[in-house]
């Protein structure tokens, strides 16, 4: 092989050309995130059941989905939540599934469920790191009304960046319905005699829009189409209930938003949060920036009616990590370049060597971009390890070469016979790189799937310079070394010779006290690894990335302008810090949207425009609130590097019991316990005994004494105090 690339050298040059273009290429092509693109296999089905506690949510659709999904193969775990009106149930399996055969197992198995009436379609998703938010657009009112902002946000905002080639899907936070609540007048029911059920019904069947089949002529064909819909809010008010009855004699009629759900605000200012997630293997960086694109036109629609904002924009961090890495391969590219250099004190081999560092890294790019990998710090990483490992390859060659004309061989025998005798030295080296790295690739766990982005590249690496040190670094050193020393060569010989010298005496010494070192070099290992539990470990280094976040849990039966009124208070101490930028307020953020916990992002100034870091600033944070409300657990934390992925706290304790009683005082126990020890902070539970509730016993013998049945009483109480369960649709051009 040396000897083709030696005797045919624009073919050598070529292939050394490819690997430059196509590695361009690739770089450019390759999508860049912060970490490795991984699929955790974790399934999340969400259900929406309107109008249900708890309790019928857990038994009537959580049961059911956690029975027909625990019949799946590969299950880790199952975790369910039934809240309010939606139950989410979120199944864990074994890190060897694919998450893609697992979803539509998850599929198929929810597809054969029966759930009742009023619930709605499951919806299945894959829960992965992509899913994270990677930008949020924040849209607030200046001259136009709340209902107004929420038309903007649903059909403009959201459509054209839903539009966006990568965007997985949009998480709108304190957004709102469009809603026409009809209020009836209790008094004026009783008089004429007409029940909330009958009012509903009435309703329901005067205010329709059915397709009536079709009319087939013999040269033409009409569609019959029923049009017996309101459309207008006085056509409404004007449907007949009974006799001379309409409904704006019985009931009040608002053209109005749903109930809050959730909130969102922007250093106090009310608003719509919507948050950007992104498909699972595509470029952040091409994401947001397409996102980016489209606010000025967005801008330009809202002209003086809404402010449109970005925020939490995770591209800054994300560029700032990559050039870092990206500098220090560099860096250590150019440091390798002139260790060789004052060491052979040669420059034209050492501009040979140090060619092969970036053709190799090139190179590289095209392997990893053809087998699906992208730009990330594990990488990144992955490169600059493997620069030494780059020239050492081209080192070996080139000095054997040198040697041999040194020896008298002209350039070419030179070339030929010293590439000879190290073609095999570099295959074992190579293969014995390949044999540690390859394995690292195929670790299993979490872990494993971080370092597979890593192991791979170096192992990428390690085969292009193989290739380019048995190739074209012997085709180039037949036409470009010459034989001859330098002034600078001659100059630093001597210092050379002394450390010569000084390394044969250390070792004459070492040779002749044999047993002592051996000993010695024993008692250093024994000591270091008596000093490894000392050091500590963690998953993912922290990071001042200038941002963290603030968690507040009240009661559950707390409502939202009591919890927004105490977390301003939280949000107004933190703003007394000059390191705070802007924060912003969300409530009912999560998938189950629970009204009694809030999350406060806070944004810090620049780390190199601030005296303490983000660390410092969060544990003076956690002085201040110490004792601010008992009745609120408030948490403050770095925002966790790899988001998307459940819980991420460093410790979890699994208790389980037969009944709820049982793990809360087990729960209240452990709880107080740990609150005793040094180091134990934010010691959370996640059981929650739920909502108060309001518990209505039926006297069935005077139900049936007037005729009623229980379900009579239950369908009027959940018309009359549950906002959630529609009864009919009300267009208003095209708007439903």
């Amino acid at each position: 092989m040396y000897k083709y690339a030696i005797n045919h050298p624009i073919t050598t040059l070529m292939y050394a050309l490819t690997l430059i273009v196509f590695g361009l290429m690739s770089y450019r092509s390759m999508p860049a995130a912060l970490f490795p693109n991984i699929d955790f296999p974790m399934v999340t089905i969400k259900t929406a059941y309107p109008g249900a506690e708890p309790s019928s949510v857990e038994s009537q659709i959580t049961d059911k989905i956690e029975e027909a999904v625990s019949r799946i193969g590969g299950i880790d775990t199952i975790i369910s939540t039934s809240s309010e009106g939606i139950s989410v149930v979120m199944v864990k399996f074994l890190l060897e599934r694919k998450i893609d055969e697992a979803t539509n197992d998850v599929r198929d198995k929810i597809a054969a469920v029966q759930l009742p009436r009023q619930a709605e379609k499951p919806l299945v998703s894959k829960l992965d790191i992509g899913g994270a938010a990677v930008i949020n657009v924040f849209l607030a009112v200046k001259d136009a009304t709340v209902k107004e902002l929420m038309l903007f946000a649903d059909e403009k905002v959201k459509p054209s960046i839903q539009r966006l080639n990568g965007v997985g899907a949009i998480n709108i936070v304190g957004y709102r319905d469009r809603e026409i609540k009809i209020y009836p007048n209790i008094y004026a029911l009783n008089k004429y005699g007409i029940t909330i059920t009958e009012l509903n019904h009435i309703i329901t069947k005067e205010n329709v829009k059915i397709g009536g089949g079709k009319l087939v002529g013999t040269q033409n064909e009409l569609i019959l189409k029923t049009e017996a819909d309101a459309l207008s809010m006085e056509e409404l008010r004007d449907i007949k209930i009974k006799d001379d009855l309409r409904l704006r004699d019985l009931a009040t009629v608002e053209d109005s938003l749903s109930d809050a759900k959730s909130y969102s605000a922007y250093n106090g200012m009310k608003g719509v949060m919507l948050e950007v997630q992104k498909i699972s293997g595509s470029n952040t960086l091409e994401i947001i920036e397409k996102v980016k694109q489209t606010i000025p036109a967005l801008q330009n629609i809202a002209g003086d009616k809404y402010e449109v904002k970005l925020l939490n924009d995770t591209s800054p961090f994300i560029i700032h990590s990559l050039e870092d890495v990206e500098f220090d391969l560099i860096y250590g590219a150019l440091l390798a370049s002139l260790i060789v250099f004052l060491f052979l004190r040669n420059i034209t081999i050492t501009l040979v060597a140090a060619i092969s560092i970036p053709i190799s890294i090139i190179g590289t790019f095209s392997l990893m971009d053809y087998m699906g990998y992208e730009l990330n710090k594990m990488t990144l990483v992955g490169l600059t390890l493997a620069i030494g490992i780059l020239i050492d390859d081209a080192i070996v060659v080139i000095e054997n070469i040198y040697k041999k004309m040194e020896e008298g061989m002209d350039k070419f025998s030179a070339a030929v016979e010293g590439t000879r005798e190290m073609a095999f030295a570099i295959l074992a080296i190579s293969a014995m790189l390949l044999a540690v790295f390859i394995p690292v690739s195929m670790m299993s766990g979490i872990v494993g799937k971080f370092f597979n982005s890593f192991a791979m590249t170096v192992g990428f690496a390690v085969i292009i310079s193989y290739t380019i040190a048995i190739t074209f670094i012997p085709s180039l050193s037949a036409r470009v070394l010459n034989k001859g020393e330098s002034r600078f060569y001659t100059f630093t010989e001597p210092v050379f010779v002394w450390i010569d010298r000084l390394y044969v005496a250390v070792l004459r010494f070492a040779l002749r006290f044999k047993t002592i070192n051996i000993i010695l070099v024993l008692v250093i290992f024994v000591g270091s690894l008596s000093l490894f539990p000392k050091i500590g470990m963690d998953f993912i280094p922290k990071e001042d990335k200038a941002e963290y976040e603030v968690k507040i849990e009240a009661n559950p039966g707390i409502s939202i302008p009591e919890i927004l009124k105490k977390s301003r208070k939280v949000e107004a101490l933190i703003k007394k810090d000059k390191s705070v930028e802007y924060t912003t307020l969300s409530i009912g953020y999560n998938t189950s949207q629970e009204i009694n916990k809030a999350l406060i992002y806070v944004k810090l100034v620049d780390k190199f425009k601030r005296q303490l870091n983000q660390e410092e600033i969060i544990q003076n944070l956690r002085q201040k609130l110490k004792g601010f409300d008992p009745k609120l657990f408030i948490t403050a934390a770095a925002i966790p590097g790899i988001k998307g992925t459940g819980v991420s706290v460093p410790y979890q304790i699994v208790l389980k019991g037969d009944t709820f009683e049982s793990l809360s005082e087990s729960s209240n126990a452990l709880t107080a316990y740990l609150a005793e020890k040094e180091g134990f902070v934010d010691i959370d539970t996640n059981l929650d005994m739920g909502k108060p509730e309001l518990r209505i016993s039926i006297i069935r013998e005077n139900a049936n004494r007037f005729g009623i049945h229980a379900e009579d009483i239950a369908t009027a109480l959940a018309t009359a105090f549950s906002s959630d369960i529609p009864i009919s649709q009300y267009e208003d051009q095209n708007v439903f």
